[in-house]
Order: structure tokens, then C-alpha cells, then sequence
């Protein structure tokens, strides 16, 4: 039976685009695509800033190493990265729902310390006051889909996995999360994720 529901944030409670943070800097198309190659190409470049691990310069130091002949645009790029950040419309509405429904509600969601921060200062972020308990992943040194990051939230709030659906936009996090015993559900989209939760005989 499921009684608590278990979020990621991004691009589920809340949007983000490297594109258009780029667009925001003033980025050429050419600019862009070239820092779009060096970075994002593979997303597990960002993973040690996920983790928490290494400094702002630290992790600025090592984005340039993947192209030091893009170092300006990275850097710029990295200190301005999160501006295109914005609330989901439908997500205070979404979690007070589940809340009036008698469900738990918390996030695990892989961020750093500094966007998850201004995350929250831009006011994207802006669901933490109703949920029931969260773990960023900057906030204990693990990341999806290590087991431990979600073994991590239900000792932490005395959960069972069993209990817990997990709602993620990659594919990776939501097996990672069935290997620690959760239920999962990919996000495709709001509309489609409530059809889901109903099938599933969560109501709200």
C-alpha cells in the first residue's frame, strides 16, 4: 500500500534548461552548442557537484578541464548557471493534495548546495514548507541511483520502502529506487502522472 510519495524536483516540481540559462547569459548559438557539447553531452560531468564534494571553484576548475579552450564561456556559464530556474505551476497544488489525502510527502532529488540554494532564493523552489521531510543529495555526499541516497531518506524519517512511490523523470533513478524497495513511476508529464497515481489507487 503506498503512503507516502517521494519526489525529484527537477523538471517534475520545478523546470530548468541549460539552453536557456545560456540565452539569459547572451550566449551565442554557436557559444551555446559548444558548451552544450563540452558539458552535457555526458551527464555524469555533474555528478561530483551533485555530490557535494568539491568547492565552487573546485568544480568550476574541473567543468573547464572537459574544454579549456572554452574556459570563459564555462565559467561564466557555471556562476549563472540556475537564473533559468521556475516553479512547476501545478506543484504546491499537487503536494497540498497529496497532504489532504493523508499521504506522506518528502523530495530526494540530486542538486548542489549552491543551486539548490538559489533554487530556492529565485523562488523555483518554493514547496519546502509543505512537504514532510527532504534530502538533497549535496546534503549527505550520495547521489541517484546509488541505493543509499534512498535508504538514506526513509531511515531518516522512519520510513518503509515498501510504502514509498518514487516520481522521477530518468529512468536510471526510478530503478535505482525499485532496488532499495520503492515503488516507481517515471514523469512523462503532470497530466499524465496523476492518471498514473490513480491507476494506482492513490487519491487525492
Amino acid at each position: 500500500m503506498i503512503k507516502n510519495i517521494v519526489f525529484d524536483v527537477g523538471k517534475v516540481l520545478i523546470g530548468w534548461s541549460p539552453e536557456k540559462s545560456m540565452d539569459m547569459i547572451g550566449f551565442s548559438p554557436e557559444e551555446k552548442q559548444a558548451v552544450m557539447n563540452a558539458l552535457f553531452t555526458d551527464k555524469k560531468i555533474w555528478n561530483e557537484e551533485d555530490r557535494g564534494v568539491l568547492s565552487r571553484e573546485e568544480m568550476s576548475d574541473y567543468l573547464v578541464s572537459q574544454a579549456p579552450e572554452l574556459e570563459g564561456l564555462i565559467r561564466k556559464f557555471y556562476e549563472n548557471a540556475v537564473i533559468s530556474v521556475t516553479p512547476m505551476e501545478y506543484s504546491r497544488e499537487w503536494i497540498s493534495n497529496l497532504k489532504k489525502g493523508g499521504y506522506g510527502v518528502y523530495v530526494l532529488s540530486n542538486f548542489g548546495e549552491y543551486a539548490q540554494k538559489r533554487a530556492v532564493e529565485l523562488g523555483a523552489i518554493n514547496f519546502l514548507d509543505l512537504v514532510d521531510g527532504y534530502i538533497f543529495s549535496y546534503m549527505i555526499k550520495e547521489i541517484k541511483p546509488d541505493r543509499a541516497i534512498y535508504d538514506a531518506l526513509c531511515d531518516r524519517y522512519g520510513l518503509e520502502a515498501c510504502e514509498c512511490l518514487f516520481i522521477d523523470d530518468v529512468e536510471e533513478n526510478i530503478r535505482g529506487a525499485e532496488a532499495a524497495g520503492m515503488q516507481g513511476m517515471l514523469f512523462t508529464g503532470y497530466e499524465e502522472a496523476l492518471d498514473e497515481l490513480g491507476r494506482l489507487g492513490v487519491e487525492i
